[in-house]
């Protein structure tokens, strides 16, 4: 659903404890015949999915108006050359989708790579278009360290989307993306 361009989500996830919380409460009406199940259970269960709600909408509008911030600002840049200084600067990354986690949570992640190295690109709710594993995405946002101690860089995508054809690497860059393999050789 959407208002005002905005599109509401709610995880799965939530839908899940949603429906949980609704069938023990209405088993332990039954159970006991107690109405102060139903009168209280059912209006309290409503508010597992209003919230969300609220808060989608919420998050929805506030990347739809930090987008075109982000994309005039953003940096076009190659995933090998994404480093420790860049944190908290916009970038433009793009790659090949390897991996999708976190669809159930509504908080998608997705590994892309572009031939010079791979990058987790995450979003705190889910796109509107679906993206899978071989696509070609684009992806604007701000670059995080996941982890404060021993965490990798991210790209926070505030604007993710799908792309038909990647920009090309260069061969120099390709091959010295791959990783240097030593064989020790023994006598």
């Amino acid at each position: 659903m959407k208002i005002k361009g905005v599109k509401i989500h709610v995880s799965p996830a939530v839908i899940i404890v949603f429906v949980f919380f609704v069938l023990l409460f209405i088993w332990s009406f039954f159970l006991t015949n107690d109405f102060s199940y139903i009168y209280w259970g059912l209006p309290l269960c409503l508010c597992l999915l209003i919230i969300p709600a609220v808060s989608s909408y919420s998050l929805g509008g506030q990347y739809i108006k930090l987008l075109p911030e982000y994309e005039a600002g953003a940096k076009d840049m190659k995933i090998k050359n994404v480093n420790l200084n860049m944190q908290g600067k916009a970038v433009r990354v793009e790659g090949v989708v390897q991996s999708v986690k976190g669809k159930i949570m509504g908080r998608p992640k997705y590994q892309i790579f572009d031939g010079s190295g791979a990058l987790i690109v995450f979003r705190s709710m889910p796109l509107d278009e679906e993206i899978k594993v071989g696509d070609n995405i684009e992806a604007v946002g701000m670059v995080v360290k996941k982890y404060a101690i021993a965490g990798s860089l991210s790209v926070h995508g505030i604007g993710i989307r799908k792309i038909e054809n990647l920009s090309p690497i260069e061969i120099d860059e390709s091959i010295k993306a791959q990783p240097e393999i030593k064989i020790k050789k023994y006598n």
